[in-house]
């Protein structure tokens, strides 16, 4: 898929297809993607990610005053394995797939982090997971008063990648998706970040050019917020200095980690990097790399954003024409539990291309045919604006607790088994002194049955009762 950079986006067209004549189901201005070719983009897209994760590993935090040189590369990785990079994502995938939704609700999606992820996950993530046992739900687990760390974390860029996968041409969609996913751990600048980097993933399946699809997904931004501002920035830096990423990097390291204060986890000061990687590796799938490793900070997370867009553009055969090239065959699953051992990257490609199938269809769109020989008709989408960047919360942990405590006390009879659950637990491990006589039947009665019919909270659910029955 190419485009045709003179037209804006509402009139990209896909080479060799041309626009469709709409029939009345669909949008007036629709694009041709046969199943083949996007099947090729998304592994190019999962390919590139892991290879940037684990390839770009040695590379984490090693620079930070100062860049290093640029490091021998060639893309080789036939067995991937987990790493909170990519296996976050492979858990909300996993869940989304199974239950047949996009958008999981909260209390059903807090079972799956409780369920699957108990380790190596860390800062934002691991507070949210942590919060998630005592009946803390989302998006309560990225409030600032309960999570220090939501306001900055680079959970807003490398736990999202996968919503642009699975939102191919769909920019504004894949935006609203890994809003959803993102407010589990952050908020304010960091979902800024998360709408611009799923925007670029999902703008890389129809535009070729970097600087035009910069400035296409910088239109889901706020541009009052410091990411638009550092975007910005880049861009014009990169015009001066074409060539001296060395130079760039330094004016992002003095403006925005010395002086705006943003710390080296930070999506603004890390964001940064990546656009400096991709505008100076001019679309080189290895030079980017080469250049996301010695840039420093985050650099595994960065190069796996990178990796991500870039693989979506080139597609995996392209990738695999260059002979000395190894692409994933397999995902070895070593941190997340109660999901398979191992998954073929064949698999993991046509679960996310299941998902993509049900967004283009809630998006208006749909698949014709059956088999590999089917094509999927998707809606042009331009990017639109996500959300206004929030202010700064004037809300104190008590009276957050206060809310969350009458949230609670309302899910105690709702339609949904995981809300209650929740509830109960949260009433019982945050509020024993308070509860009525029949709130605390209520929630007895509701951590009992827990205990009993649900394997993944039972634990959760006993330790509440104990802090309920000392």
């Amino acid at each position: 898929m190419t485009a045709n950079r003179s037209l804006p986006i509402r009139l990209l067209i896909l080479v060799g297809c041309g626009f469709l004549a709409a029939k009345t189901a669909l949008p007036a201005e629709v694009l041709t993607v046969p199943r083949a070719e996007l099947l090729d983009r998304i592994r190019g897209g999962w390919a590139g990610q892991m290879i940037g994760d684990i390839q770009g590993l040695p590379f984490e935090f090693k620079y930070k005053d100062a860049p290093g040189p640029l490091p021998d590369f060639i893309p080789h990785l036939p067995r991937c394995p987990s790493d909170d990079d990519t296996d976050v994502e492979w858990v909300n995938l996993m869940a989304m797939d199974r239950l047949g939704l996009i958008e999981i609700p909260y209390p059903d999606l807090a079972r799956e982090w409780l369920r699957s992820i108990n380790r190596k996950i860390y800062v934002s993530n691991k507070r949210a997971r942590d919060l998630m046992a005592t009946g803390i739900l989302p998006p309560w687990t990225s409030h600032p008063a309960l999570n220090p760390h939501a306001r900055y974390n680079l959970s807003g860029q490398f736990c999202v990648e996968s919503y642009g996968l699975i939102a191919p041409a769909m920019p504004s969609a894949a935006a609203r998706i890994a809003r959803h996913y993102a407010r589990i751990a952050v908020r304010g600048e960091p979902i800024q970040a998360t709408a611009f980097w799923t925007a670029m993933v999902s703008l890389a399946f129809v535009e070729r050019d970097l600087e035009t699809m910069i400035q296409l997904a910088l239109e889901t931004v706020d541009p009052q917020s410091q990411h638009a501002e550092m975007v910005r920035d880049v861009l014009a830096w990169h015009r001066q200095t074409p060539d001296d990423w060395q130079a760039i990097r330094a004016r992002i390291q003095a403006k925005y980690r010395d002086e705006r204060k943003w710390n080296m986890n930070a999506t603004v000061t890390n964001g940064g990097l990546v656009l400096t990687a991709l505008l100076c590796g001019k679309g080189d799938f290895v030079q980017t790399l080469r250049l996301s490793f010695a840039l420093g900070y985050d650099a595994d997370c960065n190069a796996a954003t990178c990796g991500t867009i870039l693989g979506v553009l080139h597609g995996a055969k392209a990738m695999e024409a260059h002979r000395d090239w190894k692409l994933p065959v397999v995902f070895e699953n070593v941190t997340r539990d109660g999901l398979p051992a191992e998954q073929t990257m064949e698999d993991i490609v046509a679960m996310t291309a299941r998902l993509a199938e049900r967004v283009i269809a809630a998006e208006g769109g749909r698949r014709d045919g059956k088999g590999e020989t089917a094509v999927y008709r998707i809606p042009l989408q331009p990017p639109v604006l996500l959300e206004r960047l929030e202010m700064e919360s004037r809300e104190t942990t008590d009276s957050v607790l206060a809310a969350l405590a009458a949230t609670a006390r309302k899910q105690l009879d709702s339609e949904s088994a995981a809300a209650r659950s929740f509830a109960a637990i949260y009433l019982a491990t945050h509020k024993t002194r308070n509860l009525t006589a029949g709130e605390r039947r209520r929630v007895e009665e509701i951590l009992a049955a827990t205990m009993v019919n649900d394997a993944v909270l039972a634990a959760a659910a006993e330790t509440a009762l104990k802090k309920l029955r000392p």
